[in-house]
């Protein structure tokens, strides 16, 4: 589960680091790390209160937003990033609070200037609360440039 030399980092320790989902430096955020396994991405999540819907749950939202991060990811071992063009979530059973949740994602195909990717959200016994499949645009070299405007390290470090 390791990085190879020249391919784009995962995580975020940029200058930026301000995503909602991933970034270490967002006050409220989830703050989440991913790791490459082989052809996979994955990354886990202690489910706390500051998260939940209903009493004791974690919300939807947050579901979608793990799925979807970490489904993004997948372009990012070939070296492209990507922005969500279409998600489609299951929620199969409902998250408790006070556990940890692994996600894990996929490719599931390409096709001209889109990336396919299937994901899924497993409880800490390893039953599937939620799957998700979802195709991301990758984004030009133009449209990174501006994306990174004002975030040197970012620059540097993501948009290569």
């Amino acid at each position: 589960m390791h990085q190879s030399p020249g391919s784009l980092p995962l995580n975020d320790d940029t200058d930026y680091g301000l995503c909602f989902v991933c970034g270490p430096r967002h006050p409220s955020g989830l703050r989440l790390r991913f790791e490459r396994d082989g052809d996979t991405v994955r990354t886990t999540f202690r489910v706390t209160d500051v998260y939940q819907g209903f009493p004791g749950y974690l919300h939807g939202a947050i579901i979608g937003a793990i799925l979807d991060e970490v489904m993004s990811r997948v372009s990012v071992l070939e070296n492209r990033w990507s922005m969500t063009a279409r998600m489609d979530v299951r929620y199969r059973r409902p998250v408790e609070i006070g556990q940890t949740v692994t996600a894990v994602a996929e490719k599931a195909g390409a096709r001209r200037g889109f990336f396919d990717t299937r994901g899924r959200l497993e409880l800490s016994d390893g039953t599937v609360a939620a799957d998700a499949v979802a195709t991301y645009g990758l984004l030009s070299a133009e449209a990174l440039s501006r994306i990174s405007k004002g975030y040197p390290g970012l620059a540097r470090d993501w948009m290569r």
